[in-house]
């Protein structure tokens, strides 16, 4: 396993906290390298999501990478029906816990009370002008883990996602 690699992946959404570099880019190392010894290790945290049996290694990668910066606040989880502005609120969160000067705006009136994937599109067209892209992290259920890179790391964010296993979408 290549250690620059997750690294280099991590700092995507840390950006320079070396501190939350670490801590992700261990979790996600032990995910990457020992499945059964991640959850058993993660047991606890698991069992708070309702998982107590053994996950497909997808499922479980995944997961360790959406709870992983879950504890950091560099992702903001939100139900499928919450709405456009209920989604913008999670990510100035998660703006500011990435350090970044940026904050989006409110959605257009009528847009804000949209829900579903036509949410996630108003979303990623208020940052796009910002110079930043959404990242959906995937999550077998019915809630979206979202957060955000830099627009113009799109690219090398779909690249390392894939080269290491897991499953996102960059819009």
């Amino acid at each position: 396993m290549n250690m620059d690699v997750i690294n280099q992946f991590v700092q995507l959404f840390t950006l320079a906290d070396e501190a939350a570099t670490e801590r992700v880019t261990e979790r996600l190392t032990l995910v990457l390298s020992d499945p059964a010894g991640y959850q058993e290790q993660y047991a606890e945290e698991l069992a708070e999501r309702g998982i107590v049996a053994g996950l497909p290694v997808q499922e479980l990668r995944d997961l360790a990478l959406i709870d992983a910066l879950l504890n950091e606040e560099l992702v903001w989880e939100s139900d499928w029906k919450d709405v456009a502005s209920d989604l913008v609120y999670g990510l100035n969160e998660t703006l500011t816990q990435q350090h970044r000067a940026m904050q989006l705006g409110e959605p257009a009136w009528g847009r804000s009370a949209v829900t579903g994937p036509e949410a996630l599109d108003i979303v990623q067209d208020l940052l796009e002008p910002i110079g930043l892209a959404l990242v959906l992290l995937t999550l077998d259920s019915d809630s979206y883990a979202l957060t955000v890179v830099a627009d113009a790391q799109a690219e090398e964010t779909r690249q390392l996602a894939k080269e290491l296993g897991f499953s996102v979408t960059v819009y």
